[in-house]
Order: C-alpha cells, then sequence, then structure tokens
C-alpha cells in the first residue's frame, strides 16, 4: 500500500484574536511525527497573533482584512491551496503528534472516502470524549457523536455522518466538485452543513479513532476566551474552574446556532419529520428560556433563520437536483449516530 506523502497536506488553521491559544496549536502541530504544510488564515486579529505567526516562519499566512467568520476564513485558505489532501483544525486544539500522520494513512487506508472525522477529546479531562463525527438526527438538533462520554468506547473506525471541522481531513477535489463550506452560516454548524451536502452527492466519511486531538470547548468564543487563556497553562486547576461537561453558551453563540439549525432544517430535513422537529424547537427553546438564560438570543436567531427561508428552500431544490442517494439512503443518514 502506497502512504501519501507529507508535501501532499496542508493544515489550514483560522484563527481570531486568541494569539496565546493559536501559539499552543502551532507549537503542537511542529512536533508532528509528519510535517505537513501550515496554512494560517488570521480574521482581521487585533492582538499579538501577527508575532506569534512571525515565531514559525515555516508556516504561511494569510491575512484577511477584518473578521469574516470561520467559513470565510477557510474558504480563503482553500483558494490557494493546491495540495492534493487538506486538513482543518481550529486554534482551539492541540494536536497529538501522530495527528497528521494518521490522518494521512486514512486516505490510502480507505480509498473510498473523501473526509475524515478526528476523535476530538475534551482537552481539560482527556478521559472524554468531544466528538467522533458529527450526527444530525429526525429532531434537528445537531449533536456531536459520543460527546461526554469515556473517550476508550470510541476505539473502533467506522463509518459516519459527517466531520467537526475543527479537526478534519479532506480530498481537496470535493471543495472543487460540490463547493466550499457555506459562508452564509458565518459560525457554527458550516460544517454539518457541508457533510450534509457531500454525502447527498455520493462522498462518505470515516472517523479515525487514532488521528486524536484535544480541543477546549467554545474557546474560539469572545466571552469565554480571556477565560481559557488565563488558566489553560495547568490543566489540573483549570479544571477546578471550567467544567466542560456543560456546553458553554453566550449571546452570540446562541443567536448563530439557531439561526442555522433552522436554515440546515429547512434545506436538508424531510417534511415527514415534521412531529420530531417540532419536539426539538419546543425543547430548545424551553431549556434557552428556563435554563440556558439566552431566550432573547435564541428568538433573535430564529428570527433571523426565518428570514432567510427563501434562501434555504432555494438550496433544497438545487440538492434535490444533484442528489445521487436513493430515498432510503437519504433517510439513513438521519441515523447515523
Amino acid at each position: 500500500m502506497t502512504h501519501p506523502e507529507t508535501s501532499e497536506l496542508t493544515i489550514i488553521v483560522p484563527t481570531w484574536n486568541q494569539s496565546d491559544l493559536l501559539q499552543r496549536c502551532l507549537t503542537s502541530l511542529q512536533m508532528q511525527t509528519l510535517r505537513p504544510g501550515i496554512l494560517v488564515v488570521d480574521n482581521g486579529s487585533k492582538d499579538d497573533t501577527a508575532n506569534v505567526i512571525s515565531q514559525f516562519p515555516e508556516i504561511q499566512h494569510q491575512r484577511l482584512p477584518s473578521n469574516l467568520g470561520f467559513a470565510k476564513a477557510v474558504n480563503a485558505g482553500l483558494k490557494i491551496v493546491d495540495t492534493p489532501y487538506v486538513a482543518l483544525l481550529n486554534n482551539d486544539t492541540e494536536a497529538h503528534p501522530e495527528w497528521a500522520e494518521q490522518g494521512l494513512m486514512g486516505f490510502s487506508l480507505y480509498p473510498d472516502y473523501s473526509f475524515f472525522a478526528s476523535k476530538i477529546i475534551q482537552y481539560f479531562d482527556r478521559r472524554y470524549l468531544d466528538s467522533a463525527g458529527d450526527c444530525y438526527p429526525a429532531s434537528g438538533l445537531p449533536c456531536k457523536r459520543g460527546w461526554g462520554k469515556p473517550e476508550r468506547l470510541f476505539n473502533a473506525s467506522s463509518e459516519v455522518l459527517g466531520a467537526c471541522a475543527g479537526a478534519a481531513f479532506y480530498r481537496r477535489e470535493m471543495f472543487d466538485q460540490i463547493g466550499f463550506l457555506e459562508e452564509d452560516y458565518f459560525m457554527y454548524l458550516e460544517d454539518v452543513e457541508f457533510s450534509l451536502r457531500a454525502r447527498l452527492q455520493g462522498y462518505r466519511c470515516r472517523y479515525l479513532p487514532r488521528a486524536i486531538v484535544y480541543h477546549i470547548e467554545a474557546a474560539s468564543d469572545p466571552g469565554r476566551g480571556s477565560l481559557i487563556v488565563s488558566e489553560v497553562q495547568d490543566v489540573q486547576k483549570t479544571r477546578a474552574t471550567v467544567d466542560q461537561s456543560q456546553t458553554y453558551y453566550s449571546a452570540a453563540r446562541v443567536f448563530w446556532i439557531t439561526r442555522n439549525r433552522w436554515s440546515l432544517m429547512i434545506t436538508y430535513q424531510p417534511s415527514k419529520h415534521i412531529l420530531r422537529l417540532v419536539y426539538g424547537w419546543f425543547k430548545s427553546g424551553l431549556f434557552h428560556l428556563l435554563k440556558g438564560g439566552f431566550f432573547g438570543a435564541f428568538l433573535r436567531g430564529l428570527w433571523s433563520g426565518l428570514c432567510n427561508t427563501p434562501g434555504a428552500l432555494n438550496k433544497r431544490r438545487k440538492w434535490k437536483n444533484q442528489c445521487k442517494l436513493t430515498e432510503k439512503q437519504r433517510r439513513h443518514l438521519f441515523h447515523m449516530c
């Protein structure tokens, strides 16, 4: 079996105003057993990001004029990358030394698969999983496969719906054939949308349990970043102050997830799921009203999604014209968890 060369992979790292986290991320990439190309796409940072990048002279750097969102930053990087394989990696991660090597091996081991999900482990308590691929059930509530469960339970490779773009590998040709990340999503769930679009056109995703990354939940959110950065030097101390057993929320996070979840539903969910979708929205609204504390942000996100319905319907018509799956295969996507 022939394995891809290191020069055939480029890792794209979008970043915005998290220079301390970026330095930790890039340092972990310097310790990889294989050394692929690295491109940092700076979303107009105002902090010490430029100085951090200058400490890694072998790394490519693309600076955008302002914060254009995660999807646009990734797309800007994809447009200048010409390697046959691409990896996406969040700046709030630390890659295991064999992460890039295991990702490259995936392309050779599974030639029928076009993108790959990493084993993403919670940074502050590494006994527990963050993600082993993405799921999109009939309730319309996107979720991380295996989130919060012991990571040792997810040591087998398997086919999954899609990959979290915080740590994923792709055949570069996919983007030329089906398009880049959906820029209208700005941030959150753009990876779920891309996975669904890819699956409907016949592309498959596989989970690679030995491609390991440690992730700090929502550290790129401006409201959480300062707390994370101040504590990240001492993992045990941080565990006492930052509880990753609970999902982090902020007004911006709730707004964009709610807005984009509506667009995902209109674009991809079968109408026969309507009862479960209604239940999902009721459950989500009740949570943000009674427990989450962000009911206003939830309502604003829902209204923005409603206003975006015509665009989502246009995308729905487009994928139906391009879909390569049978109805049975499409139904199966909503049960891949």
